[in-house]
C-alpha cells in the first residue's frame, strides 16, 4: 500500500462559523490554527497515527513545535473550502507536515506546515528513541512552504500586559492548549492592527514551553519591516513560552 498516495487521497471540508471570525468577516488567527491543527488530528486518526491509538500503542503522544500558514487570500466567513493533510520528512525527532486548503474551484487558498515530535506520555520528555521513532517514518512528500521550526531573528521587545492562566483555559492534557496563544497573540495587537487582521498574508507560532494554570506572564510586542511579532514570557522566570508572527 502507497502510504503517501493514501494520505493525498483523504479531503476534509472546513467551516466556517461566526466564533471564528470578527465582526467584519475576517478569520481570527486562533481560527487558523483551528482549521489546520482539527485537519491533521482527523487525518491522523484515518492514517491510524492518532494521540489515542499510539499512546496505547508505543506510550508516546504528538506535541506541536511550530505551525506556519501562508495565504494567497484571506479565509472568510461562508467560504466553501476544503483541505488536504500529508507528510513531508522526517528529521530525528521532528516531523514536518504540509496542509493545502482550496476553494470550490480547487485554486489554491493556504499553504501550510506544521513541525511536531512524540512526547513520551510516562516522562513528559521528547522520544528519542530511534526504533519507535523509525515506525512513524512515512515516505517524504512534497514541500509547499519555505517555514522552520525555529524563529532565529533578533527583535526588541516591549511589555503591552501581564496575563494569568486560568481555570478554564485547561485543556484535557493539563495545559493551555495551543490555540489559546493566537487568541493571547490578537489580543496584544493595537485596535488598528486588530482591524487589519483580514489583510493577513502568513501567521507563524512557535511553541517553546507550555503554559499551566496559574502560570503568570507578560505580552511582549516587537516588529519587522512587515510583521507584529508578539510572544508570551512567564513571569518571573522571564521564560519564552511562545512566539507568533503575523504578516501583512
Amino acid at each position: 500500500m502507497d502510504l503517501m498516495q493514501d494520505e493525498k487521497a483523504f479531503s476534509y471540508p472546513i467551516y466556517v462559523d461566526v466564533s471564528m471570525c470578527n465582526p467584519e468577516g475576517a478569520l481570527y488567527p486562533a481560527a487558523y490554527q483551528r482549521i489546520v491543527i482539527e485537519t491533521i488530528g482527523k487525518h491522523l486518526e484515518n492514517i491510524a497515527l492518532d494521540s489515542v491509538r499510539i499512546a496505547k500503542q508505543y506510550g508516546v503522544a504528538w506535541v506541536l513545535h511550530s505551525m506556519s500558514l501562508a495565504l494567497a487570500r484571506p479565509i472568510r466567513l461562508y467560504d466553501k473550502l476544503s483541505i488536504r493533510t500529508w507528510h513531508t520528512n522526517a528529521a530525528f525527532p521532528v516531523f514536518r507536515r504540509e496542509a493545502i486548503i482550496c476553494d470550490a474551484q480547487g485554486e489554491t487558498v493556504a499553504v501550510g506546515a506544521t513541525f511536531s515530535s512524540l512526547l513520551d506520555v510516562k516522562t513528559h520528555r521528547l522520544c528519542m528513541n530511534r526504533e519507535i521513532l523509525a515506525r512513524f517514518a512515512l515516505a517524504d512528500g512534497e514541500t509547499l512552504l519555505d517555514a522552520e521550526k525555529r524563529f532565529a531573528e533578533r527583535v526588541a521587545f516591549a511589555e503591552v500586559e501581564r496575563r494569568r492562566v486560568r481555570p478554564s483555559w485547561i485543556d484535557g492534557l493539563g495545559h493551555v492548549n495551543n490555540e489559546r496563544y493566537g487568541e493571547f497573540a490578537f489580543d496584544a495587537l493595537s485596535a488598528q492592527e486588530r482591524q487589519r487582521i483580514g489583510a493577513l498574508k502568513r501567521l507563524d507560532i512557535w511553541f517553546k514551553a507550555e503554559l499551566r494554570e496559574g502560570t503568570e506572564f507578560s505580552m511582549e510586542r516587537g516588529e519587522l519591516e512587515n510583521a507584529v511579532l508578539l510572544r508570551g514570557v512567564m513571569q518571573p522566570e522571564n521564560r519564552e513560552s511562545f512566539l507568533v508572527k503575523l504578516t501583512y
